[in-house]
């Protein structure tokens, strides 16, 4: 009996994480459970309009009921099959450790905004509002978003920094703002946080005009602001940008070393296909690119067997061959490999 149930786990936990690996059914599943996360989205967007919800309320309703119940059940699912991602650990830890990872408390999040209004129904609009939060659950099914996730997890160190540099930016702006505008603006720098508006707006180079310097000196140090804003305002999108490029490099580096791995007998048997098709897709890679490492995976490697000399007979691996020729480039190989014989 136990064998039996956790076969089914292990089907179930195959069914939901691994839909790729999967029969028919977990691609199935796994495409619609996206567009009912797109239909929820949508509905929610068009509850705002008092015209359509007025009309439409009770359908709202029940699609919203049924939704929950849908995610309710793919969450308990999720929970209850997490025991097979970690077999190592007792079942009742892995599936603790699994509930508290990101994924899991957005799946939560998705339908928690439901049952708080069975509970507390004093404002309803905003927890119609929080539905909306559904639409993070497509970072499962959306290899970029994940890839994204991941880019901010590894750089955080760096963000932080660079937004502890703009805060301190944005307070030395706005003081010095308000040192030299405040007598002749004091509605807009009568003060060093009313100051921050335009110091916000200023120094990621928004600059919406509601709200300028007039004088001389004022407008000179707006001046200096606005060129460093220029600068400082683009450092987070410049460490995303390079996180994001080393990660997808190391990705590929990753699908070249499986490719590397399959290929050290010449050839991919149907196991090791599935095994990289299936890193393929955890890791977002399109076909088109793993072909290219493939090719080029298949171009750098050395080919295997024995090699004979034409002018002695001596029979030698032509790994050794070619590793000789990259290693002394002034003589010629076989000349090279007579040079060092060995066991003879």
């Amino acid at each position: 009996m136990s064998h039996g149930k956790e076969g089914l786990r292990r089907r179930a936990y195959l069914l939901l994480e691994h839909p790729g690996t999967g029969p028919r059914l977990a691609r199935v599943l796994d495409v619609a459970l996206i567009l009912l996360i797109i239909a929820n989205v949508i509905a929610v967007a068009l509850e705002t309009v008092p015209r359509i919800y007025a009309t439409h309320h009770a359908s709202f309703r029940a699609f919203d009921t049924i939704s929950v119940a849908i995610f309710s059940v793919e969450y308990m699912l999720r929970v209850w099959a997490s025991a097979e991602r970690e077999p190592r650990l007792p079942p009742w830890r892995a599936r603790l450790r699994y509930m508290r990872s990101p994924m899991a408390l957005i799946d939560l999040g998705a339908v928690l905004p439901f049952f708080i209004g069975l509970l507390f129904t004093s404002n309803l609009q905003m927890l119609r509002i929080l539905r909306l939060f559904r639409i993070y659950k497509l970072t499962r099914y959306s290899p970029a978003l994940s890839v994204l996730i991941s880019v901010i997890r590894e750089e955080a160190g760096a963000l932080v920094a660079a937004f502890s540099i703009l805060t301190i930016l944005l307070v030395f702006a706005a003081t010095g703002a308000y040192l030299v505008e405040h007598e002749a603006q004091p509605s807009e720098f009568g003060s060093i946080p009313a100051a921050m508006w335009w110091a916000l707006v200023t120094l990621t180079t928004v600059g919406y005009g509601d709200v300028t310097p007039i004088t001389p000196l004022g407008k000179v140090f707006g001046g200096f602001i606005t060129v460093l804003g220029v600068g400082m305002a683009a450092l987070p999108a410049g460490i995303i940008a390079s996180g994001l490029a080393d990660h997808l490099h190391r990705r590929r580096d990753q699908l070249r070393n499986e490719f590397r791995l399959a290929l050290e007998d010449g050839k991919i048997d149907l196991e090791e296909g599935r095994q990289i098709e299936r890193l393929r897709r955890e890791l977002g890679i399109s076909r088109d690119i793993a072909h290219a490492i493939l090719s080029e995976v298949r171009l750098r490697q050395v080919p295997r067997g024995e090699c004979c000399c034409p002018a002695c007979g001596h029979v030698f691996d032509s790994r050794k061959l070619a590793s000789v020729r990259s290693a002394e480039p002034s003589k010629p190989g076989l000349q090279r490999i007579h040079d060092k014989p060995e066991g003879r």
